[in-house]
């Protein structure tokens, strides 16, 4: 065996091995998006809303939309109505008040896929109402924001 057929088996080899490395199975990473609102910005508009995931009860990646927002009389919850059809596609399942000498901000999690106390949410445009315990007939007067899932 010659030295030129020796190089050619080591380089035959390295790029075996540099193209198995290349193309091995990788772990799967999910990047999130930080969402920053600071205290001024959320204080003169208090409802925000954003895109995320987290994980389902069967171990897998489910879409949601988080929604931080502002209690400032009691008996408050989230309305959700689909722009479009302006029907009505999900309300918070509870009812929030605030402190008994201030407001109060929470964070809701709106699962977009059908769960046991929501239904499959298709992509579109959705409006976020803050409402009282009954559905509100018009948003006239209430905070809002649009959101594009």
């Amino acid at each position: 065996m010659d030295l030129e057929h020796k190089i050619e088996l080591i380089l035959t080899g390295l790029i075996l091995v540099i193209l198995t490395i290349s193309f091995w199975p990788k772990e799967r990473v999910i990047v999130t998006e930080r969402v920053y609102i600071g205290d001024e910005e959320f204080n003169q508009h208090p409802l925000i809303a954003w895109t995320d995931t987290h994980e389902k009860w069967n171990g897998k990646e489910g879409d949601i939309v988080k929604v931080k927002y502002r209690v400032t009389s009691r008996n408050t919850k989230l309305w959700m109505f689909d722009v479009s059809t302006e029907k009505l596609v999900h309300e918070q399942s509870y009812h929030r008040d605030p402190w008994e000498d201030k407001h109060r901000d929470f964070t809701y999690v709106w699962k977009l896929y059908k769960s046991e106390r929501s239904e499959y949410i298709p992509p579109g445009t959705y409006e976020i109402v803050i409402g009282g315990m009954y559905e509100p007939p018009s948003t006239i007067g209430k905070i809002t924001t649009i959101i594009t899932i």
